[in-house]
């Protein structure tokens, strides 16, 4: 049998959001047009993450956090029963991880505070313009982490064990004025342990094997050496670029 070359997330999906959601034509950049900041909105990236390629990292850069700072990072399940461009739904829409009807996770900038499947409290400083929110999944553990501006605050939540649902990376608006821009690997990560490199369409046995043994760097708090491994690696195969080694980082 061979690789499996996975499809992953590669912009917002236009067909998938609510109202007074603007995204621009390249689909990265998302504002909220609500002059009244009356609802929540949503959106949804283009395509789920795939379960097979272990772990997943996307950057959100804080263009403008709006009048209230209210953006929420994070993922969510799709129902099949509710278009999040349905009129009845929106009236009842909550911001990212507030909902108890599905999974979903969500790290809140106004206050800082992480959701998830409906309950929430304290988890990292809250975040505004200019600022990098990184949001990491992982379906080996089962859990998620957010990072600011290059910094790992630690887990906010964990999937449900034997989770079986489908996730896609999604940020929420309530603040008039609020604009982002994802980063899903098209340019450099601000959270060095984690390289644009890692988050491509490779097959799922190169990726399997990647993750696996950067997992056990990241989860065991040691980002700094796994960077200085790297770079250490890197420096040495270019002064010696015929040698066999080569690095899998």
């Amino acid at each position: 049998m061979g690789d499996i070359e996975l499809v992953l997330p590669t912009a917002w999906d236009i067909e998938d959001k609510s109202p007074f959601i603007d995204i621009d034509s390249n689909g990265l950049k998302v504002s909220y047009t609500d002059p009244d900041d009356y609802k929540a909105v949503i959106v949804r990236a283009n395509n789920p993450v795939p379960s097979e390629c272990g772990i997943f990292y996307f950057e959100i850069k804080i263009i403008n956090k709006g009048k209230n700072g209210m953006i929420g990072i994070g993922y969510c399940t799709k129902q099949s029963d509710k278009k999040i461009d349905d009129s009845n739904y929106i009236n009842n829409m909550l911001m990212p991880g507030q909902e108890n009807e599905s999974w979903g996770c969500g790290y809140h900038g106004d206050d800082g505070y992480s959701f998830c499947s409906g309950s929430g409290g304290p988890y990292g400083e809250s975040y505004t313009t200019g600022d990098i929110i990184g949001c990491y999944l992982n379906f080996i553990s089962n859990i998620v982490f957010y990072t600011k501006n290059g910094i790992n605050l630690g887990i906010a939540c964990h999937l449900y064990s034997n989770f079986k649902g489908i996730l896609y990376p999604c940020v929420g608006f309530r603040s008039q004025g609020g604009s982002i821009e994802v980063n899903f690997s098209n340019e450099n990560f601000k959270y060095s342990a984690i390289t644009n490199e890692d988050i491509s369409e490779k097959s799922k046995n190169a990726l399997t094997l990647k993750y696996q043994e950067k997992y056990y760097f990241i989860m065991g708090g040691y980002e700094n050496m796994l960077v200085n491994l790297i770079d250490e690696l890197t420096k040495s195969l270019k002064k010696e670029p015929n040698n066999a080694f080569e690095l899998i980082y």
